[in-house]
């Protein structure tokens, strides 16, 4: 029984396989092979050639001209009347314009329209177009010339995939979304076309595990009900790949779990065919569905209360362990207080995190929760209630000007949380006009950027640098730093200074409390040997007072990664970095062995030899290889990413490991502890928007409205998204290129120097 079953399953994985050869849909079994004409040339051949080489050698060097984009030879050999281009196609009808759109040679696919190449004319077993070749390996600007220059987007090939279609099988993101909003979203093609064999865009890219081309589909109203004709919808394929991204996007559009297959198969049966039962049972999770597909019952019905109770939970649990091992003995307290961690930890994952609203594919998680930020202002109820009712009235007649001045931070401190925990970092929301996204995709293409470094795809507009989008906010921050946990909120544009503010004014009010505190336990007058404290006030405060003892000894562990958050913060500042940036420079210098060449992260398939409107040769991506046995991929393992550790959970809470990378770089310290030899030029050496440290600090700490008065400009945060960048003013919510640090103009230095000056006159 089991035998049939997994038999079955595999040919149905068989049938759902395209009738698809790499060499640009030939005869059946005619292999690919790459052709490499020299070190900087890699083209799409068939058997090392064209295969008509005998039978016509000039035809077979112009189509390998084509395949190399060796323009001069192509227009020699037309001009020169050796080859007709309207007649150019071999004894299979492939023509000079199939092989050059394959491979991506935009410059001769414009040269051959240009002469009249037939931009419809079919070629192969498959009977494909050229916009059929270059949409099935993802030559997003190929597809846009065509298009622009009568290409159908309707046409189908033999196995009756038309344009959408043949996007989403390429894998490339930035393809699919291209042919959404200019041929989808104009009605040309609909959203749920079928193929021969029932199947539509979504069941594809389902079954390729394409959780970024299924994101974008059910965007655009894609069908998780429609099935193929084996009976298999979106979810049934998806759960045979087992990506779990695509699982929680298919479940989250109300996609049937419980639907059977033409062989009475549901998921469920699926999954522990296919070994993806965890894979599943975590997408059923995350939309909040037990491992039998049915709803789990939430103990706290709104997001809100529930994070609400999340932020109160350590107020309670802190309160506790201080009274605990203030009134107890060590031995019963410890386990006592363990317990109590262990049973508030599981009761938040197990009743108060599904009842969070998720986004997306982002399941809730501590760190990401008001959790840290409920910590943090437990820390300082219970500093300031020790303070109020006990430290004050001992020490104020004595030390009023450091109670005063506890006082004055400790108010500073609470109104700052307060702000930061809403404030607005800067975001751009998303964008609905189809029109506008149209506008900004068609500029991105003629500037030869449009990849997910400059767009969006969450929200589709295009991003400005040194932006991130953050799932908290739902929007692209601007100038992202980083997100705090202990604020539970991002820290960008608009809110960064008082952030900066906030942890100075923490370190330094625990330094005051600290002080005050060790006076009252000189006013307590405790006698007493405590081991290691000795006799002084510390002994006086563990014997006459243990519980703000303990309080105490809290804030200085806190005050250690709060020191180490200030340190990394004013070290950015003067490298003119931010968090979200150094954390960058960190990964790339961990990079190992990555063929930059191959490896394409970004989407970017802009031609070799694209020439931009502008010059962008700073930020523009090197051109990718067209090496089509290696196609573009925005799949996914079916792996779970890896749990965070203990250890590695604190770093990213402290900020502990920009730390060490810091001290790394700056005592020249390279990897497994070597010494950084000539060949390996520090990361942090090339940052673009490094200007100097005088000027960073400046372009960080003033407002770049120079009519303000001079103190506003320092204490105030930025009420709009435009702030200063190399001395001028730079407006982040359209910076789509940094100012050069070799070229400032008198103006800009002038600009930048007098706020200077009028600074040195006031010390």
């Amino acid at each position: 029984m089991e035998d049939n079953s997994e038999q079955a399953s595999v040919s149905s994985q068989a049938s759902m396989r395209p009738l698809v050869s790499d060499n640009g849909d030939r005869e059946a079994g005619a292999g690919v092979e790459v052709n490499i004409a020299n070190d900087n040339d890699t083209s799409v051949g068939v058997d090392g050639e064209n295969g008509n080489e005998d039978d016509d050698p000039i035809l077979s060097k112009y189509h390998n001209a084509c395949q190399r984009g060796d323009l001069e030879v192509v227009r020699e050999m037309i001009h020169g009347g050796q080859v007709n281009v309207s007649s150019d196609a071999d004894r299979e009808g492939v023509t000079g314009l199939h092989w050059a759109a394959i491979n991506n040679r935009l410059n001769v696919v414009d040269f051959l329209v240009r002469e009249g190449a037939n931009v419809e004319s079919k070629a192969g077993a498959l009977e494909a177009t050229p916009l059929h070749w270059a949409a099935r390996y993802g030559f997003v600007y190929v597809v846009d010339y065509l298009l622009q220059h009568g290409a159908s987007a309707t046409t189908t090939d033999k196995q009756g995939f038309n344009l959408l279609h043949l996007s989403v099988n390429s894998s490339n993101i930035m393809l699919v979304v291209y042919v959404l909003f200019f041929v989808v979203s104009k009605g040309i093609i609909d959203i749920d076309y079928v193929d021969p064999k029932g199947r539509t865009a979504l069941l594809w890219a389902a079954y390729q595990g394409d959780s970024l081309t299924v994101a974008a589909l059910i965007k655009f109203n894609a069908s998780v009900k429609i099935a193929d004709e084996g009976g298999f919808t979106p979810l049934h394929w998806g759960t045979v790949k087992g990506q779990p991204h695509v699982l929680k996007y298919l479940i989250q559009d109300g996609a049937d779990f419980f639907q059977k297959t033409n062989d009475n198969k549901d998921c469920f049966v699926i999954a522990e065919e296919m070994s993806n039962t965890h894979s599943f049972q975590e997408a059923l999770r995350h939309n909040n569905f037990d491992k039998n597909g049915y709803p789990i019952n939430k103990l706290v019905k709104r997001d809100d209360h529930a994070k609400i109770i999340t932020f109160l939970i350590p107020l309670l649990v802190l309160g506790f362990a201080f009274f605990g091992f203030s009134h107890l003995h060590i031995l019963f307290a410890l386990p006592v207080i363990i317990l109590l961690l262990l049973a508030s930890n599981k009761f938040i994952k197990s009743f108060l995190l599904p009842s969070y609203e998720t986004k997306g594919t982002n399941s809730a998680s501590l760190l990401k929760s008001p959790l840290i930020a409920g910590i943090l202002f437990g820390s300082i109820f219970w500093l300031a209630f020790v303070w109020i009712l006990r430290i004050l009235p001992y020490t104020f007649t004595k030390r009023p000007l450091g109670n005063l001045t506890f006082c004055a931070i400790l108010c500073f401190v609470c109104y700052s949380l307060f702000l930061l925990a809403f404030s607005d970092p800067g975001h751009i929301g998303s964008e609905n006009d189809h029109e506008k996204i149209r506008e900004t995709i068609s500029n991105l293409l003629k500037e030869g950027k449009f990849d997910t470094r400059s767009f969006c795809l969450e929200t589709w507009v295009r991003k400005p640098l040194r932006s991130k989008y953050s799932y908290l906010n739902d929007a692209l921050i601007l100038r992202f730093d980083h997100y705090c946990p202990w604020i539970y909120n991002d820290v960008g544009l608009k809110n960064h200074k008082l952030f900066i503010f906030f942890i100075l004014a923490l370190e330094l009010g625990i330094f005051s409390f600290v002080k005050v505190c060790l006076k009252y336990f000189d006013e307590l007058d405790m006698d007493g040997d405590c081991f290691i404290l000795g006799d002084d006030d510390l002994c006086s405060g563990l014997i006459g007072d243990r519980f703000t003892f303990l309080i105490m000894t809290w804030a200085c562990i806190q005050a250690v990664w709060i020191f180490s958050l200030v340190i990394v913060q004013l070290f950015q500042i003067t490298k003119g970095l931010t968090n979200s940036e150094l954390n960058a420079l960190i990964r790339e210098g961990r990079r190992v062995d990555i063929d930059s060449q191959t490896h394409n992260e970004f989407f970017n398939t802009v031609p070799e030899g694209f020439i931009n409107n502008k010059d962008t040769e700073e930020e523009a991506a090197p051109p990718v290889r067209n090496n089509t046995n290696e196609r573009i991929s925005t799949t996914f393992s079916g792996n779970l990413p890896k749990p965070r550790t203990c250890m590695g959970m604190i770093c990213a809470v402290t900020g502990l490991h920009q730390c060490v990378a810091i001290i790394k770089d700056t005592f020249g310290i390279a990897r497994h502890g070597s010494s950084r030899s000539t060949n390996t030029r520090s990361l942090l050496s090339s940052i673009s928007t490094d200007y100097g440290w005088r000027r960073n600090w400046c372009d960080f700490w003033l407002l770049s409205d120079t009519n303000t008065p001079l103190w506003k400009r320092i204490f105030f945060s930025p009420p709009s998204t435009k702030a200063l960048l190399n001395g001028k003013e730079a407006d982040y919510a359209t910076l789509y290129e940094v100012p050069n640090k070799n070229h400032g103009s008198v103006s800009q230095l002038q600009e930048l120097q007098d706020p200077l000056s009028e600074i040195d006159d006031m010390v």
